[in-house]
């Protein structure tokens, strides 16, 4: 089985998840990176990979993917290692939930509200936007707040093992409390904390997040 490629900067929180999956997995890959900055994703050859010019890119014997919930759930299925997802319908679905409600909902808030304006910009000789910073702050507190609903007093979002959720969840997480607005929302979230804590022990997490 040949080793997949990753395309798209080490940064973003969408190719952290993809890196993450497949760490769990014990499957090594090859990351492309990408100069998004510069908007490399937004040309050739990478809108060849991903035509709608986001990250990541997958690439895997001779098939390409992009949407990283697609990904994360190939890479689950296509590889051997420990499961990803977690083995009965109703667990399933509420990861799967988790997963959907980053996407829709707490991506957003999170980094385009929270973390470019208030840390991005700020390291690029920028100046923070703060009413992007105020249109985030609700809308972060509500996707915060469902997930500590969400995981309960289980360790991980698919109960007693790490799933995808787990690992969709931790990238966007991680730039959220980077902010002091995030840290303030997390003040209120003792279970999200505690799972926080237990998921950047993981190897994964060691390995292909920031330190």
């Amino acid at each position: 089985m040949g080793q997949p490629i990753v395309h798209g900067p080490s940064f973003s929180t969408y190719v952290r998840s993809v890196r993450l999956a497949l760490h769990e997995k014990g499957v090594p890959h090859e990351l492309v990176e990408l100069d998004f900055l510069g908007g490399a994703h937004k040309q050739a050859p990478h809108t060849n990979l991903h035509p709608f010019g986001k990250v990541p890119a997958f690439q895997h014997e001779g098939n390409t993917l992009y949407e990283t919930s697609a990904i994360l759930r190939y890479i689950d299925e296509a590889f051997p290692g420990p499961a990803l997802m977690p083995s009965t319908p109703v667990a399933r679905a509420k990861a799967n939930q988790v997963m959907s409600i980053v996407d829709s909902y707490g991506y957003t808030p999170s980094v385009v509200n929270l973390f470019i304006p208030r840390v991005l910009a700020p390291s690029l000789g920028g100046q923070t936007d703060m009413a992007k910073v105020e249109a985030g702050k609700e809308p972060a507190a509500l996707f915060v707040k469902e997930l500590e609903r969400l995981l309960g007093s289980e360790p991980f979002f698919g109960g007693a093992n790490v799933c995808l959720a787990d690992l969709h969840v931790l990238p966007v997480v991680t730039y959220l409390v980077a902010t002091p607005e995030g840290k303030a929302i997390f003040e209120g979230a003792p279970n999200l904390r505690s799972w926080l804590s237990r998921v950047q022990k993981r190897p994964s997490a060691q390995a292909m997040m920031p330190s």
